[in-house]
Formats: structure tokens, C-alpha cells, sequence
């Protein structure tokens, strides 16, 4: 049975596949796409050799092998609703990785992340904004998925000191699409700084696959997280506000100056 899930506004379309009714992914999600737009993508819930069960993720587009932080919660929580496990710990299987999922505080949902798989801080991008080309600050991190993380208060053509400023339809895909980056391209986040101190960011995120942007994007929040730790504030753990106005918390395990 088809239900929706939404993770901090980042929809998802879930579908029950342990039977394996479900073999042509791709065009199946098209399909349900074509009906209804809404959805960032559409989340297969299978079954594991390795985990408890797999979370097999295709963006809107129909492209896969896919990972997607909101999607991960939103696995657990249909698992647990539709009385596919009573385990209050869950191993997910996620694009060749194993997530642990656990129930926190107030129904929250938890789901630790390995450590990113590269990081680099303070590179320049020639990026075209507007009918100027900014040389752009920016910062990588592979956290399971590519991500671009660039401070607001570091745009200098146009100056942009609020996120409802940020062109991110252009902006995003200008960043997302650049040729540095190619060929697989990397979800961009935009992120202005409510408070160092308190670690407290908000965040507007374009995403590849979805080719626009979403409400939220959970591995998005974790790698602006962990630039913000890394070159702002050394606090934690930091919370995110997205554009839906949730909330997520990304809280960092560091060990010998090494996240773990």
C-alpha cells in the first residue's frame, strides 16, 4: 500500500517491497511522480542480508542508489507504524552502508551516520550569480552523498544577508551543475548563522535528483553541521532550521580532532 512520509518537510512516497513485487524501480517511480509531483522521491522498504532492512532511495527523477538522511527516519517510522518490527533499534541498509535507527527523545527519531567520507574547506568557485561571476567561497563534504556548503555572509556579489535573498533555483543549480563538479554534481546548501554561540543555523538546500529545492535534506543539515564546527564554532550539538521551519539536530561524536 502506498503511504506518504514526511521527514522536516522532505517528502517521500513508501512503498513495502520485502516481497520484491517492485523490479523495475525506475520506472515505477516515474510513474508515481507523473501522478503526483509532490514527493522529493520514493523509498522502497526491502529486505537485508546484512540489516534489519533496506532503505532503497530513487530521487523524483528516477536516478538511484540514492542515500537520503530524512529518508532513513522516514523508513523506521513506516516500519514501526505498519508493525514491520517491534525492535526499537533498527540496522538500516542504505547504498552499501549500515545506518543504526533509534527512537530519542519525544518521538524523535536518531540515525547515526559514519564519519564523512572527504571533507575540504575554503575553496573558490567561479559561479555565475545574477549578471555577475562570483568567485564563491565554498566547502565539500561526502557524507554518504556530495554536498556543497557556502555561508551567506561570504556572497559578496550580490551581497545577501537574509536566505529568502538567495536566488537558489539559479544559484543551486548554477553550483550543482558546475563543471569542477562533474560528473556527478553535488546538492548545494546555503547557510546563514542565527547564532555562533549556540550553534544554531538555518539552511536552504537544492538538490540533485530532485533538481530544485527541497524543505529539508538531512545529510544536507549534517554537512553544513559539520563546516560550521569545523570553521565557525566549535560547539554542539547544532540545530538546523529548514525551510519547512522544523527543526533537525546534528550532534558530532569527535575523537583525536576526528569526527567518528
Amino acid at each position: 500500500m502506498l503511504q506518504k512520509y514526511s521527514g522536516a518537510g522532505n517528502k517521500f512516497i513508501m512503498l513495502n517491497n520485502l516481497d520484491g513485487k517492485y523490479k523495475d524501480h525506475r520506472n515505477t517511480v516515474l510513474d508515481l511522480i507523473a501522478k503526483d509531483s509532490e514527493p522529493d522521491g520514493v523509498i522502497f522498504v526491502e529486505r537485508s542480508s546484512v540489516a534489519d532492512f533496506k532503505m532503497n532511495y530513487f530521487n523524483k527523477d528516477g536516478t538511484g542508489d540514492a542515500l537520503c538522511g530524512n529518508g532513513l527516519r522516514c523508513t523506521v517510522k513506516y516500519i514501526w507504524d505498519n508493525d514491520l518490527s517491534d525492535k526499537e533499534h533498527l540496522k538500516i541498509e542504505a547504498v552499501s552502508e549500515i545506518y543504526s535507527c533509534s527512537k530519542a527523545d519525544e518521538g524523535q527519531i536518531s540515525v547515526s551516520f559514519p564519519p564523512p567520507v572527504k571533507v575540504k574547506t575554503n575553496f573558490k568557485l567561479k559561479v555565475h550569480f545574477q549578471e555577475w561571476w562570483e568567485l564563491l567561497n565554498w566547502s565539500y563534504v561526502d557524507c554518504g552523498s556530495p554536498h556543497i556548503v557556502v555561508f551567506i555572509d561570504e556572497i559578496e556579489k550580490p551581497v545577501v544577508k537574509n536566505l529568502d535573498e538567495v536566488n537558489i533555483a539559479e544559484w543551486g543549480r548554477n553550483i550543482r551543475m558546475h563543471k569542477d563538479l562533474m560528473p556527478e554534481g553535488a546538492n548545494v546548501n546555503f547557510v546563514k548563522v542565527l547564532s555562533k554561540d549556540k550553534g544554531e543555523l538555518e539552511v536552504r538546500s537544492y538538490e540533485r535528483g530532485v533538481e530544485g529545492e527541497t524543505l529539508a535534506c538531512g545529510t544536507g543539515a549534517i554537512s553544513s553541521a559539520i563546516i560550521f564546527y569545523i570553521l565557525r564554532s566549535q560547539v554542539k550539538p547544532i540545530k538546523i532550521l529548514t525551510k519547512s521551519g522544523e527543526y533537525l539536530t546534528v550532534d558530532l561524536d569527535i575523537k583525536d580532532k576526528k569526527f567518528t
